[in-house]
């Protein structure tokens, strides 16, 4: 039976196997398997991907390995646990804040948040000083 957690990472691979440069043959090489069958149960959310299969599988998909680590690691050990890491390992170096303006351009940007460039410096500085 399929766990909502392993729907979630299910989804975000369709999401980007449609645009990944390479077929599931390749991605099932490029993860360690033989079987095209193992990427095809990623697929259908009825296989949780091995924690060590999740960077390579992100690369192969060309995905934000953050976000796909994060959904694996959620369908492994629950929210709960994943929310108890961030806090330990990730929200302990910025402020509240801080962590509000981060997750704030994470989702303006589509979790790709690009470099930031004398131009788009200049433009978050603008934005910041209109009135609201």
């Amino acid at each position: 039976m399929k766990s909502e957690h392993n729907a979630a990472v299910a989804k975000f691979i369709k999401e980007h196997l449609e645009t990944s440069a390479y077929s599931m043959g390749e991605i099932a090489l490029l993860v360690g398997s033989q079987s095209i069958e193992v990427v095809e149960g990623f697929v259908r959310g009825d296989l949780r991907i091995p924690l060590d299969k999740a960077l390579p599988l992100a690369q192969a998909l060309g995905c934000d390995k953050r976000k796909l680590f994060v959904l694996v690691l959620t369908s492994w050990f629950g929210t709960e646990f994943v929310k108890t890491i961030e806090d330990v390992l990730v929200d302990g170096s910025a402020s509240t804040a801080e962590q509000g303006w981060i997750d704030f351009l994470r989702g303006s940007f589509g979790n790709n948040v690009p470099e930031l460039t004398p131009s788009l410096r200049r433009r978050l500085r603008l934005v910041a000083s209109l009135p609201s």
